[in-house]
């Protein structure tokens, strides 16, 4: 298990973390073996696996002992701070949080990274809920400063669905898209999204959370309310750890070239992948409304164009969904 994760870390009690940490091996094991093991009943080893079963790991228990059903590749913080090309970014890796973007303090002004192997209270779009089982998926946020005022920081989601899809092109991923404003697909389906907190005033300066969620192995059908998959249901296999470093570094460059040199250079790469242009599409909107045109890309501030009946429309926010035709 990963050396970053302690009985602190993943919010759980002792008991149900050594238990987690037996069970790592991937091996089964009698409960009898495991009660004698930590000193406690064999009742108690039988709640303990209830506890990680409503995390959502799968655990199979039968008269041969329980085991983790294709245990994950558990993240190490120390692995991936020794192969980030930003070896200077600090790296913490948790267990159980309500949610990533909560774990950032960006007021010291330094980039930092957090990851978990899974989230209570992880945030999607439009306030839902973004569950995976422990070790199911990556989840991380990296806090970035900016002296610059909020009005200028309107494409960061997208500047974060960009590096995101880049990292996984890096490492010989097909079929990667993105919708705007901040989901990452994959031959279509859903693959994963990205969040961002901004705190600041107009003058500047604003301090940002970049919030990334990529499916790798969700394992049991999970209740999604849109068409979704993942990178083990794709044909994929990888690395969590080096996707971590990837996901890093490429957003480290991404958010610094947006700093530099403002979206515009960004806009060609969003395009080489935008899965809405040449399409008909329904945006519902905030407080209801809907409107409805042709995708036609986005301009230098990150919004949505569509040509609409009566002419170009520009959209800051919404939720796009594709209308069939």
């Amino acid at each position: 298990m990963s050396d970053s994760i302690t009985p602190e870390s993943t919010g759980m009690g002792l008991r149900t973390h050594q238990v987690l940490q037996i069970l790592c091996d991937g091996q089964r094991h009698q409960g009898t073996e495991l009660a004698a093991h930590l000193g406690i009943s064999r009742a108690a080893i039988w709640k303990h696996i209830q506890s990680l079963r409503s995390l959502g790991l799968q655990i199979s228990g039968d008269g041969e002992g329980y085991r983790i059903d294709r245990p994950p590749e558990w993240l190490s913080a120390d692995r991936i701070r020794a192969s980030l090309a930003h070896s200077n970014t600090p790296v913490e890796v948790r267990f159980l949080v309500d949610s990533t973007n909560a774990c950032i303090r960006p007021e010291n002004g330094l980039p930092q990274a957090v990851l978990a192997e899974c989230q209570q209270a992880g945030r999607g779009r439009r306030g839902r809920e973004w569950r995976s089982p422990p070790g199911g998926g990556i989840f991380l946020s990296l806090g970035w400063r900016f002296e610059c005022g909020l009005t200028a920081l309107a494409p960061l989601s997208l500047v974060a669905g960009i590096a995101a899809a880049q990292a996984l092109k890096n490492r010989s991923v097909d079929g990667i898209g993105l919708k705007w404003p901040n989901d990452l697909l994959i031959n279509g389906l859903k693959l994963g999204g990205c969040l961002i907190d901004i705190s600041g005033t107009s003058d500047g300066p604003c301090n940002a959370v970049f919030g990334i969620g990529i499916n790798v192995d969700l394992g049991a059908e999970q209740d999604i309310d849109q068409p979704w998959s993942d990178l083990y249901r794709q044909g994929v296999r990888v690395s969590r750890n080096d996707l971590a470093v990837a996901l890093i570094d490429d957003l480290i460059d991404h958010i610094g070239m947006f700093q530099k040199h403002g979206f515009v250079p960004l806009m060609e790469r969003w395009g080489e992948m935008d899965e809405l242009s040449g399409r008909v599409v329904r945006v519902l909107m905030p407080m209801g409304e809907t409107l409805e045109g042709l995708a036609d890309g986005i301009d230098e501030q990150g919004r949505l164009r569509l040509i609409g009946e009566d002419g170009p429309i520009l959209v800051n926010s919404g939720e796009v969904s594709v209308r069939a035709v």
